[in-house]
């Protein structure tokens, strides 16, 4: 099958990680995926095209004034629509909310046989900009069917816009649990190159410094468990989206600045992950995240806000600790548990590892796309 994705960027995003071992996967079964980009200056381009994979450029550029951005979507969307018509692929598969939008309408202009757009996290951007209801709704409703990566999505999705159960179709998130394991002899390498030794016990949020994962709650918990624990080290690994700053004032006003190692956006997340001890995703909004899935297969304990997709993700409760978003008390809690029992956080960690390995292999993930993109396809071409 010829199938053409549609994407806004190409940064070092989850949902473009997901697509970029998707479309890999899809070319090792024999198919023929593309990549339509909007802006497709980013740094996972050189990996799409080292894996053989056609990027074509929208010409749209997030850095340009916001009069030239709007005629750079018109231009894009009629550069799909005419990418189609030349083309003619079996799908378009859009991934994000503007890209869903453009796949739908552009796949329908053009006569494609199937189109499928993605929900890929709650749908709370709907609240931040009330328009994108009506927009998510027209995307869904010009779709074949719609991809959540989880039940959470899908009920959300279901209960914001209505619409027929049967359209919306979950296939979570898959992952390369080899290239964590494999990590995990680099443990003590790390946390020497990190000023660690074997007296530290090492906590990490793997997430961008926005202000709904959490990053506030999980500094107050650390200061109640530093008096205890004063051998405890937290590593902050995510990109600075405007509340870095207000971070680490704060991190400096509770006193646990000495504490906390702020890493930035890093490439090395399997060797930081292999350093820890403990994984914490203090997150108000989820849908399902490939930072804690990442982590489960490293075999870290995990302590994680009841949000989103997480409970599934975590066989409610079986496979690390839940605790209610905005509970500080309940997270510091939750910490200060797996923090006094070591045996705990690795009879976790070896659970998680070995459940996840087999459930959310990306083997399995690319079956069910291709199973749902070749019998979609066949049944709206007929």
């Amino acid at each position: 099958m010829h199938i053409l994705f549609v994407i806004g960027s190409l940064g070092c995003g989850g949902a473009e990680s997901q697509l970029l071992m998707l479309m890999r996967g899809l070319a090792g079964h024999g198919h023929v995926p593309q990549l339509f980009v909007l802006d497709a200056d980013g740094p996972l381009r050189v990996e799409v095209e080292a894996a053989g994979i056609p990027v074509i450029d929208g010409g749209y550029r997030s850095r340009d004034v916001k009069l030239c951005r709007g005629f750079q979507l018109l231009r894009a969307l009629w550069r799909l629509w005419r990418h189609l018509r030349c083309t003619r692929p079996e799908v378009i598969h859009g991934f994000l909310p503007l890209t869903n939008l453009f796949a739908a309408i552009a796949g329908r202009l053009a006569a494609t046989p199937l189109i499928v757009t993605s929900r890929r996290a709650l749908n709370f951007h709907q609240d931040r900009v009330p328009g994108w209801r009506y927009l998510d709704r027209l995307s869904c409703r010009l779709s074949h069917v719609v991809t959540a990566n989880s039940e959470a999505v899908r009920a959300d999705t279901l209960l914001r816009e209505g619409g027929d159960p049967a359209k919306i179709r979950v296939i979570y998130n898959g992952l390369d649990a080899m290239r964590f394991q494999q990590a995990a002899p680099r443990r003590q390498t790390v946390r020497q190159s990190l000023g660690l030794d074997a007296t530290h016990v090492v906590m990490i949020i793997v997430a961008n410094l926005i202000p709904y994962k959490g990053h506030a709650d999980l500094l107050q918990a650390t200061a109640r468990l530093l008096p205890q624990f004063p051998e405890l080290r937290l590593l902050v690994v995510g990109q600075d989206r405007g509340i870095g700053d207000q971070l680490r004032a704060q991190a400096r006003m509770l006193g646990v600045a000495q504490a906390v190692q702020w890493l930035g956006l890093r490439q090395d997340v399997p060797g930081l992950l292999a350093a820890a001890d403990i994984y914490i995703s203090a997150s108000y909004e989820e849908g399902f995240s490939n930072a804690l899935l990442e982590a489960l297969a490293a075999g870290k304990a995990v302590v994680a806000t009841h949000v989103g997709g997480t409970p599934e993700m975590l066989e409610q409760g079986e496979l690390g600790i839940l605790v209610e978003a905005g509970d500080i008390d309940g997270l510091a809690k939750a910490l200060r548990g797996l923090l006094a029992d070591p045996l705990r956080r690795a009879q976790l960690g070896r659970l998680a590892a070995a459940k996840v390995a087999q459930r959310y292999d990306i083997e399995r993930m690319v079956e069910q796309y291709v199973v749902l993109y070749r019998d979609r396809a066949m049944r709206y071409a007929s």
